[in-house]
């Protein structure tokens, strides 16, 4: 596959060029009309028009016919970080690196568009908005308006059954900084879920008649003493989180509270254990809640689901990065407390998102830049054309890993996991 570094040297400019313009301009989720703007009027400029617009939720191109049918999954969006020094509208930085995807995928899409000997196969490249969990308020305000029916673009696309004739899906994304050229491989993420615990008791002076009183915040507390016994039977295996804060604790030290609020995230890499853990936590604030004669309502929000990435189809690409990072320096099945909607594809198809160095500061941080273009750029790109090539002129080893791959979920089930 040697003829894609070589192409890959003649495109350098260009990536380099594309990635500078896009970390440029930062867009937050279901606001990236710039960024759309931009890899379009790239993929114009190589005769490459849209196959479908998804809207809000981003847009797709494709190339081919039958099978093997791929997926190239690329998010367009930035998340807040007010003091990065690159920072545009409502804060909003490339500090997590989805513009060098973009970057990295348009290209690998317009070099297999003007391969003359590609085999047979479809190839299409998915461009998808809002993969931060971010900028709630405007997300909300989108679904009660019925312009969006979840938070992140790729949840949407699931629910418009936009990926029901791709066969696996392929993706990069950063690494964060390395002290040498690096790879990622079989990396696992946590799936969350967002919750919401509104305690209810009785106002009364706090002084003169506490007994009169049911108090809101010996709830919480006593829920939260709970949730730290539980603890202990966390599996470290499981890789569970459950942090919270308090972010109403009372209106007034004069008075018992009658009111407060608990939110936060419960996070783990088993998707059945994420299930099961949400549900167990909920009957233990209930029933410290009753405990003390008070009530408690609770707002669950589905997060992302744990990211499970095919072994099988991580192993057709890994010759190509031995090619270009030395075997010592591949990181292979990395435990991450991370998430991202990667998880929610992986329930349904294989999936592997690659990660790769070449870049500097703290990936969410005010100082995450591109440091080095040939390995944040050259170096995915180059796997994911050698790889896109040898699933499509040896498709056997790719229909071997669909028929046992374990869907974990149906379409069905993931819109009654919504709540849809």
């Amino acid at each position: 596959m040697n003829h894609w570094k070589n192409k890959l040297d003649t495109e350098k400019k260009s990536l380099e060029s594309m990635e500078r313009i896009l970390f440029n301009h930062p867009e937050l989720g279901f606001k990236e009309s710039e960024t759309r703007k931009i890899i379009l009027d790239y993929l114009n400029s190589n005769n490459i028009s849209i196959h479908q617009d998804f809207g809000l939720s981003g847009f797709s191109v494709q190339i081919g016919q039958g099978k093997p049918h791929i997926g190239l999954v690329a998010e367009m969006d930035a998340l807040v970080v007010l003091d990065h020094p690159n920072a545009g509208k409502d804060g909003a930085a490339h500090a997590c690196g989805h513009h060098l995807q973009t970057t990295i995928l348009s290209h690998v899409f317009k070099l297999w568009n003007d391969y003359q000997n590609k085999p047979n196969g479809t190839l299409t490249c998915y461009f998808i908005a809002a993969e931060e969990f971010v900028d709630m308020d405007y997300r909300l305000k989108l679904q009660a308006e019925n312009q969006i029916q979840l938070l992140s673009g790729k949840q949407n696309l699931i629910l418009m059954d936009a990926f029901r004739d791709v066969d696996c899906f392929l993706s990069v994304h950063t690494m964060g900084e390395t002290k040498v050229p690096s790879m990622e491989v079989n990396a696992s993420l946590s799936g969350f879920i967002y919750k919401k615990f509104h305690f209810k008791g009785q106002a009364a002076h706090a002084a003169v008649m506490p007994h009169m009183g049911i108090n809101a915040l010996n709830a919480q507390i006593l829920t939260q003493n709970a949730f730290a016994l539980y603890r202990e039977t966390f599996l470290e295996e499981d890789r569970i989180r459950l942090h919270l804060i308090t972010t109403n604790g009372g209106h007034s030290v004069n008075s018992v509270p009658s009111d407060t609020i608990l939110e936060g995230y419960v996070r783990s890499i088993h998707p059945e254990r994420l299930l099961e853990l949400n549900q167990k936590l909920n009957h233990i604030a209930k029933h410290c809640a009753e405990a003390l004669f008070a009530t408690v309502e609770i707002e669950d929000r589905m997060g992302y689901m744990p990211l499970i990435q095919s072994r099988e189809l991580s192993d057709i690409l890994l010759p190509f990065i031995e090619d270009i990072i030395p075997l010592n320096q591949i990181v292979d099945n990395q435990k991450s407390f991370a998430a991202g909607d990667m998880g929610d594809l992986s329930l349904f198809k294989p999936t592997i998102q690659l990660g790769f160095s070449g870049c500097a500061g703290l990936v969410h941080g005010k100082n995450f830049c591109m440091a080095n273009s040939e390995e944040a750029l050259v170096y995915p790109a180059y796997v994911l054309l050698s790889g896109i090539e040898e699933i499509m002129r040896n498709p056997i080893k790719l229909e071997s890993i669909l028929k046992y791959y374990p869907s974990k979920m149906s379409l069905e089930d993931y819109r009654k996991m919504h709540n849809i």
